[in-house]
């Protein structure tokens, strides 16, 4: 067994596609549906002078009717106004009635052309709705065919016949366009979901790149300039120590260089452990005396509970006088609690706000304001 290899038809390809047969399979068929009564009634020998008047009024249906279908296809999502639509419908009543009472009596056919002005007001529309519109007109249109037969001898149909021959012609006939007019509507809607998934998801991707970049840069500039002051104080008592701190912040410009790369290539790791060692380190070259309850596990968050902390340890350099840390670390858990804190803090940035939206659509929780201790800010993240 043989296999051949067909390339995949792009999507917007398809979507031609689909368009081109919408519009042939109703703007071709529209001729057929209106001319087909005209044509019975010239074969059933109709007056030249009625059947001319048959004419005029089948070419305007034909001419208003193509001109709102092809609009219906260019915007399937635009509701048609009513006005426009029920004036069609009144005129295809009479012509209809015109019809099947002077020019060729007992005609049942010229049903189509109040058929296709019935489609015309569900154009746009909630198909509940529409249909039961529709339904009611039909009957309305069809028991007055009834009443009309029944009460002109002239006329020898079956006045029940020709209402069920009317209800059926007025039912079918909108529902066969509306449908290809729904399947075209269906068809623009899904496009247009999958491509506004596809640019949702480039939003959140750059979202997820700037809180990353925001967390390293962030912390690696707060570092950096808390050792360069520290540097700067120490020069002129103890060279030496001021020459390591400055080879310290050397190495911490290369680390954040060396992340940033590697986030751009997405392949930078940060666990909790990993944080909490430098967080200790990072404190205690502070002067920050920091107390660790509990140990680090090997969690599914682990990730996101060392991003908590470095924003945690970010924020106290940042915006408070501290002295002492306190984290407590628990499974799925972690408290970042500080002293130290000033008058005016400033509230949540978008570090935080960026956490606690991930946080959040990981199904945990987590808070931010003042500790249990007077004078104290607390950072807590509680993880399924």
């Amino acid at each position: 067994m043989s296999f051949r290899y067909r390339p995949r038809v792009p999507q917007r390809d398809t979507l031609q596609s689909l368009r081109r047969y919408t519009r042939l399979t109703l703007l071709a068929s529209m001729p057929v549906v209106v001319l087909t009564p005209l044509l019975g009634s010239v074969a059933n020998g109709a007056p030249w002078d009625r059947l001319l008047v048959l004419v005029v009024g089948a070419t305007v249906m034909l001419v208003v009717h193509w001109r709102r279908a092809s609009r219906a296809i260019k915007a399937p999502t635009e509701v048609a106004p009513w006005r426009p639509s029920a004036l069609s419908l009144v005129f295809a009543v009479g012509l209809m009635f015109f019809a099947y009472v002077y020019a060729d009596p007992g005609n049942a056919v010229w049903a189509f052309v109040p058929a296709v002005a019935l489609a015309e007001l569900q154009y746009g529309r909630s198909p509940g709705r529409a249909w039961q519109l529709t339904t009611l007109l039909a009957v309305a249109i069809a028991a007055l065919v009834a009443g009309v037969t029944a009460l002109l001898p002239s006329l020898p149909d079956d006045p029940l016949a020709t209402a069920l021959i009317t209800v059926f012609v007025l039912m079918v006939m909108p529902f066969a366009e509306v449908v290809v007019l729904w399947q075209w509507r269906l068809s623009v809607e899904l496009d247009q979901a999958r491509r506004d998934a596809a640019e949702l998801g480039a939003t959140r991707e750059r979202l997820r790149f700037a809180e990353d970049l925001h967390d390293i840069l962030g912390h690696a500039l707060e570092v950096v300039s808390l050792k360069s002051e520290l540097a700067t104080r120490l020069a002129p008592v103890d060279p030496e120590r001021a020459h390591a701190e400055m080879a310290e912040v050397q190495r911490l410009a290369r680390g954040a260089l060396k992340d940033v790369r590697a986030l751009a290539r997405g392949r930078r790791p940060t666990t909790l452990e990993t944080e909490l060692t430098g967080a200790r380190t990072l404190l205690s070259s502070a002067g920050i005396d920091c107390v660790v309850d509990g140990e680090v596990g090997s969690g599914q968050h682990e990730e996101l509970l060392g991003r908590v902390l470095r924003e945690a340890v970010t924020n106290l350099l940042r915006h408070a006088d501290t002295r002492h840390c306190w984290i407590t670390v628990r499974p799925a858990a972690l408290t970042v609690v500080n002293d130290g804190v000033l008058d005016k803090r400033p509230g949540d940035g978008t570090g935080l706000i960026g956490l606690r939206r991930r946080v959040t659509e990981a199904g945990g929780r987590l808070t931010s304001g003042p500790g249990e201790r007077p004078g104290t800010f607390s950072v807590a993240a509680v993880l399924p």
